[in-house]
């Protein structure tokens, strides 16, 4: 039988929403086109600032140089530090092979599919028009000189123009597509500088979203005062303060279409097209019209289930059970039994390197760095044990898709603890043109820690009493040290106490007294510490609103903030900026 073609999709944080369309949209249309996929993505998208921890999931890109793909999709904009995009276009350049973008603007390399999307843009500036008979309306596009950013800012002169309204150069600005650039637009608006007009629209969902949150802290309304839209619909509705009006993308036919090019440019065919999803205007509060819930009766379906299966991983005991196996063999039988968690799951297998076959067991397999297939299972409950032949790293795309019978679709996530590695977690989802949820996340991160431990446990052995007595101190001494670099990490978050003790399985009183006795410091001093230390960070390096900066670090009132910085500072937080910047 003739070979199939591999592609590998190369993407991060594949259970947003918009991901995931374009994911169905190139796995279902690669299954009509006979092709294997690949997806290696990590579970986070590298913004700064990315600790140790989140720096290593980027080995998983070095499968990218495995010689069995035959071409590449490439979501760039799924990756939010630019030191990790250059770093994958470089390893995708080694490769020699075709590469093609998904709507991420010219590059000197690789090929670009983009969503056409100048008429649906003014779509949304008719709807303003016509709908709420507005007049005077702003435009905030995208970055100065993408093509994005130009053509819908050239599509917003032509409606204008077509209607006889008004506008000049303070009408419409050049934003970046993501937070930052709404938040000083919003600024000028405030102060006065611009004046505040009937309507804003924004060249895409993320901007819409950060001007409306600035504005509404300044007390200034949307729609009541001023109405926003957004546009591609990359944004959950249940993220945002007030449901944005938008024009969502087909992502799933950008990554179908994506696909179809790639397959082209490959084999010089063409494949048939599959059935095109048509969009139209998302209303939401946003412009002032009530929103309008459009969801067939599959997608309510589809919710419904996906709810059920979140329900079952929160109630479940999964991370206990794991962390509580006594070895190798109990955490794959407990891994294989606990994979039904995973809505729409198929396959599950798990490839451990050598180095950590020979941490956990008295006789592993041969092998230096290579990967042993230590679990496989399926939905019909068929699980298989180690594996007596070792695979290589490099084959084990190879490995996954070798069976000739039927197209085959991957999810590789990376298994390690900060740079330890451990393997790799491939699931399948069989026929279907599905994308895992936040839980399968979750999940895999579950699975890593009780690794570590299982590794962890084999390493101290206890002797006796004292040996036992000791390990269990130097156990939770680990578990309050990966807390205190959470916080550090992430003062912001919501820290609780109670949780902390969950987490530990330590009593409150317990866990506070040993905390101060390796820190030197109580839980909650530490945490004021922390959000104290970035409060300074902040103040000396951005100009971010003090108001702001309060809320970036996990305080819910800008009084208490001032306080609590005054109070160990010795002065206020407006004269320890004025200070750093002197």
């Amino acid at each position: 039988m003739k070979k199939r073609l591999i592609i590998g999709v190369i993407t991060a944080e594949c259970c947003r929403d918009y991901i995931e369309q374009m994911l169905c949209g190139i796995i279902a249309q690669s299954s009509l086109a006979g092709c294997n996929v690949i997806v290696l993505a990590a579970r986070n998208n590298f913004q700064a600032p990315v600790s140790p921890h989140i720096a290593h999931e980027a080995d998983l890109y070095r499968l990218i140089g495995s010689p069995c793909f035959d071409g590449f999709i490439y979501d760039r904009n799924a990756f939010a530090n630019g030191a990790v995009s250059k770093h994958l276009d470089d390893l995708l350049r080694k490769t020699g092979r075709p590469v093609m973008l998904l709507d991420a603007g010219e590059h000197p390399y690789f090929e670009n599919t983009v969503s056409h999307d100048p008429e649906t843009f003014s779509l949304l500036i008719e709807h303003m028009i016509q709908v709420h008979s507005h007049r005077k309306i702003y435009c905030l596009t995208g970055t100065k000189g993408t093509t994005q950013a130009e053509k819908r800012l050239e599509t917003y002169f032509h409606v204008m123009q077509r209607h006889g309204l008004y506008y000049d150069e303070s009408y419409y600005a050049y934003g970046d597509f993501w937070r930052d650039a709404p938040v000083k637009y919003a600024q000028r608006l405030i102060s006065g500088e611009l004046p505040m007009p009937d309507a804003i629209v924004c060249a895409n969902d993320i901007m819409a979203d950060a001007l409306i949150a600035a504005l509404g802290k300044a007390g200034i309304r949307v729609p009541q005062d001023v109405a926003v839209t957004g546009f591609d619909g990359y944004l959950d509705d249940a993220l945002s303060a007030v449901s944005l009006t938008s024009f969502p993308h087909s992502c799933y036919q950008l990554g179908a279409d994506a696909f179809r090019r790639l397959f082209s440019i490959i084999t010089g065919k063409s494949c048939r097209r599959l059935r095109t999803r048509h969009s139209r205007i998302q209303i939401g509060q946003s412009c002032g019209c009530v929103p309008v819930l459009r969801q067939s009766e599959k997608s309510r379906r589809e919710q419904r289930l996906l709810s059920v299966y979140k329900e079952w991983f929160y109630h479940s005991e999964v991370l206990f059970e794991m962390m509580h196996t006594g070895s190798l063999h109990d955490l794959l039988f407990l891994a294989a039994s606990r994979i039904y968690l995973v809505c729409h799951w198929n396959q599950f297998r798990i490839f451990l390197t050598s180095d950590y076959l020979k941490s956990v067991q008295d006789n592993p397999p041969p092998g230096k760095k290579d990967c042993c297939e230590v679990l496989w299972t399926d939905r019909a409950g068929k699980s298989s044990g180690i594996s007596e032949h070792p695979v290589n790293q490099a084959d084990i795309v190879a490995y996954l898709t070798q069976n000739p019978a039927h197209p085959s679709a991957y999810y590789l996530s990376a298994l390690h603890m900060d740079e330890r590695q451990f393997g790799i977690a491939a699931l399948s989802f069989g026929k279907l043109p599905c994308c895992y949820q936040p839980e399968y996340c979750t999940w895999i991160s579950y699975l890593c820690l009780a690794l570590e431990q299982l590794a962890e446990k084999r390493k101290l052995r206890p002797q006796n009493a004292d040996d036992r007595k000791e390990r269990e101190n130097l156990q939770l001494y680990r578990q309050l040290l990966q807390i205190r670099e959470e916080m550090q990490q992430h003062p912001e978050s919501d820290w609780n106490v109670q949780k902390l003790c969950e987490q530990t399985h330590i009593s409150r009183s317990y866990l506070q007294r040993m905390y101060k006795r390796y820190f030197g410091k109580s839980v909650f001093e530490e945490l004021i510490d922390f959000r104290l230390q970035k409060a300074k960070d902040l103040l000396g390096s951005t100009e971010f609103p003090i108001s702001q900066i309060a809320e970036l670090c996990g305080y819910e009132t800008y009084a208490h903030f001032a306080k609590q910085f005054k109070a160990q500072e010795g002065v206020t937080p407006s004269a320890f900026r004025n200070k750093s910047h002197s």
